[in-house]
C-alpha cells in the first residue's frame, strides 16, 4: 500500500508543477470538480452553501453565517458543510412473520473542501476534499438498517434505501483532484467514490431525491464501495468528455473503528476498471443535461469470507436533460454478466422524471425493470414516487412511496410496498 501511495503521489507532484504555470476567479464553492455529478462532495458543498431563503418559512437570521463561510472561503479556500439526515421505512409484506416490516437510521455528514492551488482564479485549481461519515442504525448495529432491508426482511432484491446503512465514523472520502489545460483535463486521486463520477443522474442523491435503488445507479454494475484508486476526464472537443478509472476492486470494508480504510485488494492487482464517454452541452451544465455510455469490468477475487468472486463487465447507458427550468427527466439502462458482490441484476431499465416547482420542492416518479441474476428468478418491477418539501433554507422533508412486483425472495408474495419518510438538516 505505501509503495502505491508514493507512486500516486509523484504523479500529482508533476501535475501540479504543470498547474501552477498555469493561473486564471474561483467563486467559493462553485463545482469545479471535472465531470463529478451532484453527490461528489464539491457538489454537496455547492449545494449546502448555495440556501434559498424564499422558501415556506424563510430563515433570513442565518444569511450572515452563510455570508461568513462565503468570505472564509474566499479568503482561505477553506469549504465545509454540515448535514443530518434521517430516514424510517415500512414494508407491507415481510419474508416471514419472524422478520420485522421497518428500519430507520441516521447519517451525519461532515464534509470539507481545501483550494490550495489556483485559488484566486476560476481555473486549473487543485483541492483536497474530505467526506467523514457517521451511519448508524437507530436500532443499534444488530439490526437491520434500511439499505438493506429488501434483502434481509421484505424479500426485495435491490436496496430500498440507499446509503441508509450502519458502520462506524470514518472518511468515506479523501482525495486530491486537480484541473488542467483550461479546465479541460481533470483527475482525482485517493479514496474515491466511483458512483459520483460514472453513469449519474441529476436525480440520484439518496437523501434528498429519489433513495430506491430502481431510481440510482443500475443496479447490473458491480459498483465498489469507496476504495483506493483514480479517475480522469478530458474533453478533447466542448460538447464531449471521455473518462476512465480504475479503484480498489472491492473497497473499503467498512471493519469497525477504522476511520479509514482504502481497501485490501488494489495491492494485490485487483481493480474495477470503468471507461465511460457522454455528451453535454457545456461543462456547467453537467448536473443537467447529460447523455453517458459506460463499460466497466471487475477483477475476480477472494472476498473476506473465502468466497471466490467472478470477474464482472457490462454497460450502462444514462441520459438526463433538464429543461424550462422546472423539468428533469432521465432514462437508463444496463446490461451485464451479472458477476460481483454488489452486482444485482444481469439486465436493467430505469426511467423516470422530476418536476421542480418555483419553491424549489420537487416531485419524482420513476418506474424500472430489471433482471435478476438469480437462476429462475422472476423479474422484478419497481416504481418510486417522492415529494420534497422545502420548509426552510436548512430543513426539508421527503415523503416517498415504493412499489415492487415479485420480490426475489419471497417467492410466495407477488407485490410489496415500501412508505417511508426523510428529514433532512443542513447547517
Amino acid at each position: 500500500m505505501s509503495r502505491t501511495l508514493c507512486a500516486m503521489w509523484a504523479i500529482m507532484v508533476c501535475c501540479l508543477q504543470i498547474a501552477i504555470a498555469q493561473q486564471d476567479t474561483l467563486n467559493p464553492y462553485r463545482n469545479t470538480e471535472g465531470f463529478g455529478g451532484p453527490k461528489t462532495v464539491g457538489g454537496q458543498l455547492e449545494t449546502d452553501n448555495s440556501p434559498q431563503f424564499k422558501n415556506r418559512i424563510a430563515v433570513t437570521k442565518t444569511k450572515p453565517w452563510y455570508d461568513l463561510k462565503e468570505k472564509w472561503a474566499g479568503s482561505t479556500g477553506i469549504e465545509f458543510g454540515v448535514n443530518y439526515t434521517s430516514i424510517f421505512i415500512l414494508s407491507t409484506q415481510t419474508i416471514s412473520d419472524s422478520n420485522t416490516n421497518n428500519a430507520s437510521s441516521g447519517i451525519l455528514d461532515i464534509q470539507a473542501g481545501w483550494t490550495f492551488l489556483n485559488r484566486k482564479r476560476g481555473k486549473n485549481t487543485g483541492k483536497l476534499f474530505i467526506k467523514i461519515n457517521d451511519r448508524h442504525s437507530y436500532r443499534g448495529p444488530t439490526s437491520t438498517a434500511p439499505m438493506f432491508h429488501g434483502i434481509n426482511e421484505s424479500g426485495y432484491y435491490g436496496l430500498p434505501a440507499t446509503g441508509f446503512r450502519d458502520y462506524s465514523i470514518r472518511a468515506i472520502e479523501l482525495n486530491y483532484q486537480q484541473a488542467l489545460f483550461n479546465n479541460r483535463f481533470h483527475f482525482a486521486i485517493g479514496k474515491v467514490d466511483v458512483t459520483n463520477y460514472f453513469d449519474f443522474h441529476g436525480l440520484i442523491v439518496p437523501w434528498q431525491h429519489f433513495v430506491g435503488y430502481g431510481a440510482s445507479v443500475s443496479g447490473t454494475v458491480n459498483w465498489p464501495d469507496q476504495g483506493l484508486g483514480g479517475v480522469v476526464s478530458i474533453r478533447p472537443f466542448e460538447k464531449w468528455y471521455l473518462m476512465g478509472g480504475v479503484t480498489d476492486v472491492r473497497g473499503d470494508l467498512f471493519r469497525k473503528g477504522e476511520f479509514l480504510n482504502f481497501g485490501d485488494q488494489f495491492e494485490e492487482g485487483k481493480f474495477w476498471k470503468g471507461v465511460e464517454a457522454g455528451f453535454v452541452p457545456s461543462f456547467e451544465e453537467r448536473y443537467f443535461r447529460k447523455i453517458s455510455l459506460l463499460y466497466w469490468h471487475s477483477d475476480a477475487y477472494t472476498n473476506t469470507s473465502g468466497t471466490d468472486i467472478a470477474a464482472g463487465q457490462g454497460i450502462a447507458f444514462s441520459a438526463h436533460w433538464f429543461f424550462a427550468e422546472r423539468f428533469i427527466p432521465f432514462a437508463r439502462f444496463g446490461v451485464s454478466n451479472g458477476n460481483g458482490e454488489n452486482a444485482f441484476y444481469e439486465t436493467d431499465i430505469q426511467i423516470g422524471h422530476g418536476y421542480r416547482f418555483l419553491n424549489y420542492d420537487i416531485l419524482g416518479i420513476s418506474l424500472s425493470w430489471n433482471d435478476p441474476n438469480i437462476p429462475d428468478a422472476k423479474d422484478q418491477f419497481t416504481g418510486e414516487l417522492f415529494y420534497r418539501l422545502n420548509v426552510t433554507a436548512h430543513l426539508e422533508f421527503t415523503p416517498h412511496i415504493q412499489f415492487i412486483t415479485h420480490p426475489t425472495f419471497a417467492p410466495n408474495t407477488n407485490s410489496l410496498f415500501y412508505v417511508g419518510i426523510r428529514g433532512r438538516i443542513t447547517l
